[in-house]
C-alpha cells in the first residue's frame, strides 16, 4: 500500500508539473503577444494623451481647416520668403512660397497634386507627390487620431535631442506610412518623418517641431525645420494661425 501510495503521489506531482509547465508556456506566448507592434485605435492610451495635450478631444473635433503664415529660410538655396499655406481636413493643403528670387507653389487636392515655379503649374507623379501627401499627414496630426484616419502602431523608445520620445508608425487610408517622435513629458509630436520609394532607392522627408504655442485653445509649433534624407533644407517660422477660416475652393484647383 506504501508503494501504492508513494506511486499514486509521483503520478499526481507529474501532473501538477506538467500543468504547471503548460501554464508557464501560456503565459510567455501571451507576454511575447503583447509585446508586438499591435496597431492601436485613435482613442489609444497614447493617442489619447496626445490629443490631451494638443487642447481635448472637443476642441480638435471642430477642427476643420487652419491657414499659416510666416517666413521661410531655404537653407540650400540661400533665399527666404513669405510663406502661406492652408489645409483643408478633405485631403486638400495649399503652400504658397515667394522667395527673393523666385516663386513656389504646391496644391494637393485629394488624389492629384500640382507643383510650379513663376505661375506654371503642373501636375505631379510618384515621389513628387508622394511629399506632398507626406506633409499633408504630418499636418492632419493630432487631428486624425480622432476619427481613426491614422492606423498606429508603437514601434519603439528613443532619444531626440537629448530627450526622451516614443515613435510611432502612423499609416493613412491609402497605406501611406510615416514615423512619429512624441514626447515622453509632454506628449507633443516633436517630429514626423515620411519615407517613399524614389526609382530603385527610397528617400525621406522629415520635420521637427518646436515654439509650441496655444491659439483658440489649440497648440500648434511655430517653428518648423524641413529635412530632405537627413539634410536640413528649410527652416520656417510661423507668424500667425487660422482656425477654421473660410477657404475657397478654387484655391485648390490649378
Amino acid at each position: 500500500m506504501k508503494n501504492i501510495g508513494i506511486a499514486g503521489t509521483q503520478g499526481n506531482l507529474s501532473t501538477r508539473a506538467a500543468v504547471e509547465c503548460l501554464f508557464m508556456l501560456v503565459t510567455i506566448v501571451m507576454t511575447l503577444t503583447s509585446c508586438e507592434h499591435q496597431p492601436l485605435p485613435g482613442k489609444g492610451p497614447i493617442t489619447g494623451k496626445i490629443i490631451a495635450a494638443y487642447g481635448g478631444r472637443e476642441r480638435l473635433a471642430r477642427i476643420m481647416s487652419v491657414a499659416a503664415e510666416g517666413r521661410i529660410t531655404a537653407l540650400i538655396r540661400r533665399d527666404e520668403g513669405t510663406y502661406k499655406r492652408a489645409m483643408r481636413r478633405n485631403g486638400k493643403l495649399f503652400v504658397d512660397i515667394i522667395y527673393t528670387r523666385s516663386t513656389e507653389r504646391r496644391i494637393l487636392n485629394g488624389s492629384k497634386g500640382y507643383r510650379g515655379t513663376g505661375g506654371q503649374l503642373e501636375e505631379v507623379f510618384g515621389p513628387r507627390y508622394l511629399a506632398m501627401v507626406y506633409q499633408y499627414d504630418e499636418l492632419n496630426l493630432p487631428y486624425g487620431f480622432l476619427d481613426n484616419g491614422f492606423t498606429v502602431s508603437e514601434l519603439r523608445s528613443d532619444i531626440l535631442n537629448g530627450a526622451h520620445v516614443r515613435v510611432l508608425k502612423c499609416t493613412d487610408r491609402t497605406g501611406n506610412d510615416m514615423e512619429v517622435f512624441v514626447s515622453e513629458e509632454d506628449y507633443r509630436i516633436v517630429k514626423c518623418i515620411g519615407t517613399f520609394p524614389m526609382g530603385s532607392h527610397s528617400t525621406s522627408l522629415s520635420s521637427e517641431f518646436s515654439d509650441f504655442r496655444t491659439v483658440d485653445g489649440v497648440l500648434f509649433p511655430f517653428r518648423i525645420v524641413n529635412y530632405a534624407g537627413g539634410d536640413r533644407i528649410a527652416e520656417i517660422v510661423i507668424t500667425r494661425y487660422l482656425v477654421n477660416p473660410t477657404i475657397d475652393e478654387s484655391l485648390f484647383t490649378p
